[in-house]
């Protein structure tokens, strides 16, 4: 078992945290987060405050725009140290390069194992991106097996991995997909449906913001269909990923929904509450409050998805539908189950530390890592 120096519940922590961003984010390996952190944003380095406090914290840099399995296929390279493979039948199936980044050398965890467990901190798609890699992480990939000359064939795909996860905790991840997805649809007649994609993350120019913005331009080239960001975070695209994902046994999970809207009385609807929500979401927060229809999939949205943090619907991110799930109570805490933990009032990046204004969040996480740390 890996231990470090004392925590701030005056226990050793038992196993490190790793964090996973979001959509359109980013971590330590890319450049960007030296200037600028995802987590902690505007409100300072939130990971170099926990790891003072005595926890062994890490943060994953995955495709800021790819989609979940992509992202998974990263985040098992950088934990493990290894070259980034994202399936021979996956990426003959999705039209892009089988290998990505080479992470020999630079593993965030190079002790991972059953022993030495880790804990996983998504936020937003970081949720589904955590939970795609822990399915895979115990069954593997039959079809990736079966498809693949033996001996090649990457270690996320054989499965076999139970026990290397001790807890996941999503903030403000839409487990059943957002409405926000909808606002895509004008466009998506331009973007293309067909050729070779680009996936991973660049690391090309020495100027950070460059690397970035050649990433999330990358939606105009993949589009936003299957094997998207985009698609996943739909309430199809969610539905479909929740099919084929499982809730162990032997995690401990956590969840934390996020609201930042008012009623407004004469209408039902809600809008963004000006004291929680940064000005740049007040737009999709207003979409959010009132948007209600069916998905091509048959799937229903009505006023039960108003409440949002103006990128996601809270209702999505109390627990995939259908897994075990309650609300948390402190003193009955198991594994296999989802406790769904107080609504955190604030928008979708204020849980991170804030976009534009700073939301000082050190605090919270602090609780939430001891919290961990005490099971």
């Amino acid at each position: 078992m890996t231990t470090f120096a004392g925590a701030a519940d005056g226990a050793k922590p038992k196993y490190p945290f790793v964090f996973v961003s979001g959509y359109a984010g980013w971590g330590q390996y890319s450049g960007i987060n030296e200037t600028y952190q995802y987590w902690g944003m505007s409100s300072g380095d939130l990971l170099g405050y926990l790891n003072s406090r005595g926890f062994a914290c890490y943060a994953a840099s995955v495709d800021p725009v790819g989609s979940a399995w992509d992202r998974a296929c990263e985040l098992y390279a950088q934990m493990t140290g290894t070259v980034v493979d994202y399936g021979r039948v996956h990426s003959a199936l999705y039209k892009h390069s089988r290998y990505g980044t080479d992470y020999t050398g630079r593993a965030l965890i190079p002790a991972w194992s059953e022993t030495d467990k880790v804990n996983f901190v998504g936020h937003s798609f970081g949720g589904a991106t955590v939970r795609l890699l822990s399915q895979l992480l115990a069954y593997g990939s039959p079809q990736e097996v079966t498809g693949t000359t033996e001996g090649e064939v990457s270690g996320l795909f054989t499965g076999g991995k139970t026990g290397w996860i001790n807890s996941i905790t999503t903030m403000a991840s839409p487990h059943n997909g957002t409405t926000m997805t909808n606002l895509s649809k004008p466009v998506a007649f331009l973007l293309p449906k067909d050729g070779e994609k680009i996936v991973g993350v660049t690391d090309e120019s020495s100027i950070a913001i460059i690397n970035y913005l050649k990433d999330m331009t990358k939606i105009f080239t993949n589009g936003i269909g299957a094997d998207t960001g985009v698609y996943d975070l739909s309430l199809d695209g969610a539905a479909q990923l929740n099919k084929n994902l499982s809730t162990f046994g032997d995690i401990y999970y956590f969840s934390f929904p996020t609201d930042s809207t008012t009623s407004v009385r004469l209408s039902g609807t809600r809008v963004p509450s000006l004291k929680l929500t940064d000005i740049v979401l007040l737009p999709t927060g207003t979409y959010l409050g009132a948007a209600k229809g069916t998905t091509p999939g048959g799937i229903v949205y009505d006023k039960k998805w108003f409440n949002n943090d103006g990128i996601v619907n809270t209702i999505s991110c109390y627990a995939p539908n259908g897994a075990p799930q309650k609300t948390f109570n402190a003193g009955s805490v198991t594994p296999g189950v989802w406790n769904v933990m107080p609504t955190f009032a604030g928008d979708h990046l204020s849980i991170t530390g804030g976009l534009t204004r700073a939301v000082d969040v050190k605090a919270f996480y602090l609780k939430q890592l001891s919290l961990i740390n005490s099971l």
